[in-house]
């Protein structure tokens, strides 16, 4: 099944794009390669960050009441609050976490990442520098085909997107639930109440969360960068060039 999105609402330049993400409010976050953050509301830039250290970042703006910003540069967090200002700061303590390629916001204070030096799936509280949950990866994937590039906690689910072999899904235990669904060549992906989705050419394919049902979206763009989904007003974000391009379904 495929739709295709047609009405372009507006196009608008939003500068270097290295990440993005989309909240539960259908709020556009965008990072540039020195971490500078905006907000994009209906179009408009709305609030942004400067970071004081300039580095990439991993942007988890799901949660709502926060948004952080993980660097894979200095080893730690930043938790901005609901008007992008800097809350908190925590850099990872080397003692626990040897490297951190990857790590995005838990529901209770915690930080899930994967270490890579290690080759473990970690739960770790940067407050109190502890760590609740730590799995050794060994006896469940093969370590010469695992890169995981993105990940988030949905639904009670950790979902982990991995370079070589797609979506692998967790418990908040550590266990993994399921075989990975393979998606192609995926920067990121994104989530919904009912499906996950990614960029795959110049389409943007859905699977249904709990069930093999998929679907997919032909954009109007060719060589799309990112793409985001805002399942509550049926838009898709497309950017491309330092340009942000929104439709309508």
């Amino acid at each position: 099944m495929f739709t295709e999105a047609q009405q372009l609402l507006y196009e608008i330049e939003v500068g270097e794009v290295v990440s993005v993400d989309i909240d539960r409010k259908g709020y556009v976050y965008v990072a540039d390669e020195q971490g500078n953050l905006s907000q994009w509301v209906d179009g408009e830039k709305k609030r942004w960050y400067s970071p004081s250290s300039p580095a990439e970042v991993q942007i988890d703006a799901w949660a709502m009441l926060n948004t952080v910003l993980f660097s894979e540069d200095w080893q730690g967090i930043r938790i901005l609050g609901q008007q992008l200002t800097e809350q908190s700061e925590y850099i990872f303590d080397p003692g626990l976490v040897e490297y951190a390629s990857v790590a995005t916001n838990a529901s209770d204070g915690g930080i899930w990442l994967y270490d890579q030096g290690s080759f473990r799936l970690k739960k770790y509280f940067p407050d109190v520098k502890k760590i609740s949950i730590d799995v050794p990866l060994e006896q469940l994937i093969n370590s010469t085909s695992w890169e995981p590039i993105w990940m988030r906690v949905h639904q009670n689910n950790l979902y982990v997107l991995d370079r070589y072999r797609g979506v692998f899904t967790f418990d908040l235990l550590g266990n993994i639930l399921s075989e990975p669904y393979a998606v192609k060549k995926a920067k990121a992906i994104g989530l919904t109440s009912e499906e996950v989705y990614w960029l795959e050419k110049d389409e943007l394919h859905f699977k249904a969360l709990y069930s093999l049902e998929t679907r997919y979206i032909k954009l109007p763009l060719k060589k799309v960068e990112f793409v985001l989904y805002d399942h509550a007003t049926q838009r898709v974000f497309c950017f491309k060039q330092k340009m942000m391009y929104a439709y309508q379904l």
